[in-house]
């Protein structure tokens, strides 16, 4: 099976994707051999960094709007600024990465969300914020985070050797899960002292730091060769459409996004957990904080094992048995009765997501051609993103159906998720972990040494 699959009409064939926009010539290769571990390492603490300036804002910019406003749909909002972003921008920001220099935008978001915490953190010590101009610039630095996140994708290609990618993105998303536990508990001690504002101010800094930085590693990957003009809606859409279609004519991806919409719609449920320790088995607050928490650690413990797990099994085998494992962990949740069995499943919930998470996003880099990494990217995450609310209409409808009673609902979704991956696995993936791409290697008929930006490269 070929990894990258047959060009998309209107896209590059995927011996010329390397080189060739859909609009025409936008980027010249690197040179193979180049990509350097100094400043990949770089490049990988600047966006830690960055990354705990997320955790900070996690719970800085509701306790802002908590202050002056006990109006809940305020509080959701300022909560939910990147989900919002994405279900907003996602998609343009796909397609308009793919059309600009990613490292470019990397640079430009950074420093635009500095600005916008800095100057956050000026109207906060002037006694001068509104809930709606918090908002404002948590919808403005939201939508700035999915630009990012969506070059990021495409410049984290870039920076590293196709067979390194994994281990990338096992250390981006181990400061991701750390900054999730620390960054909230760090906003927590500056609230009990009356300083949230300072959390603003750090927030900020990290973006500094985490721009600094990417000046330091440089792009790591092609450089601008020749700019087309922009054009217009009519060529954004068309530019779009080529990537969807690309999308849908690979495969494994079609697989790996299948399974993953269907599970992100299940695991939906994980969301009651909080519920069900309280109502349920009337756990107290310390020990329901307990259960919650154990997710942070199962995190973490994914984001490490990632790509040990990865070189042993392979990594279509490793999202397909972390998959599962999700849905067993879910089904555990249905019949724990105990805060420990409880914590253990949620931590196991969450390693085994993102195991699937890592390699999902690294099987994208792979096989999709540079050209249209970004609107891919987006694409996926908006459906990833589209169907949770969809899945907690679903649980919280169930569960009140069921007298408030959530085991039956996480023993369900638990029981779906196993025969989605079992499913998945019958359909494609089984014979893609036997080939090449199982173990995340080259496609047969590219060469060793060589940069296929069709998603394929030579070992490094």
């Amino acid at each position: 099976m070929s990894r990258a699959g047959p060009a998309a009409p209107g896209e590059p064939s995927a011996c010329r994707a390397a080189d060739e926009h859909p609009d025409g010539p936008l980027m010249s290769p690197r040179m193979p051999g180049t990509k350097r571990s100094r400043p990949g390492g770089v490049f990988l603490s600047g966006q830690a960094v960055s990354l705990l300036g997320d955790g900070l804002a996690v719970l800085a910019i509701p306790l802002l709007v908590l202050d002056l406003s006990r109006d809940p749909l305020a509080l959701a909002l300022s909560a939910a600024s990147v989900t919002v972003g994405y279900l907003v921008v996602g998609l343009p920001a796909g397609v308009l990465v793919d059309r600009m220099d990613p490292w470019r935008v990397l640079v430009l978001m950074d420093a635009v969300r500095a600005l916008l915490f800095a100057g956050l953190f000026a109207f906060a010590s002037a006694g001068k914020l509104t809930v709606w101009l918090i908002l404002l610039i948590a919808f403005a630095a939201g939508a700035c985070a999915v630009f990012f996140q969506t070059a990021l994708v495409v410049v984290v290609k870039d920076q590293f050797a196709p067979a390194r990618l994994i281990r990338a993105n096992s250390v981006l998303e181990l400061a991701n899960q750390l900054s999730l536990v620390a960054g909230p508990a760090v906003v927590g001690v500056l609230a009990a002292v009356g300083s949230v504002r300072l959390a603003l101010l750090a927030d900020a800094l990290t973006f500094a730091v985490s721009l600094l930085s990417l000046v330091v590693a440089g792009r790591g990957g092609p450089v601008v060769a020749r700019r087309r003009a922009a054009g217009g809606w009519r060529e954004a859409r068309l530019q779009f459409r080529a990537g969807v279609r690309y999308l849908v004519s690979v495969r494994i991806l079609v697989l790996l996004t299948a399974v993953q919409v269907v599970v992100n719609l299940c695991l939906a449920c994980e969301k009651l957990i909080i519920f069900d320790a309280r109502d349920t088995l009337g756990l107290s607050a310390t020990a329901t904080g307990v259960v919650v928490a154990a997710a942070g650690v199962g995190g973490i413990a994914g984001a490490l094992s990632a790509a040990r797990l990865a070189g042993w099994i392979g990594e279509i085998r490793l999202v397909v048995t972390a998959i599962a494992a999700a849905g067993l962990a879910i089904s555990t949740m249905g019949v724990a009765d105990t805060a420990p069995v409880l914590a253990g499943a949620n931590a196991a919930y969450a390693w085994a997501l993102v195991l699937a998470s890592l390699v999902n996003r690294t099987q994208r880099q792979r096989l999709v051609p540079r050209a249209m990494l970004g609107r891919v990217t987006s694409v996926v995450r908006v459906l990833f993103l589209a169907v949770d609310p969809l899945g907690v209409v679903i649980a919280g409808t169930a569960t009140a159906a069921l007298g408030g009673d959530p085991r039956p609902v996480f023993l369900s979704a638990g029981v779906i998720i196993v025969v989605t991956a079992a499913a998945g696995w019958a359909a494609g993936l089984r014979a893609a972990a036997a080939g090449p791409a199982g173990d995340g290697y080259p496609a047969r008929g590219s060469r060793p040494g060589t940069d296929v930006r069709a998603g394929g490269a030579g070992h490094s």
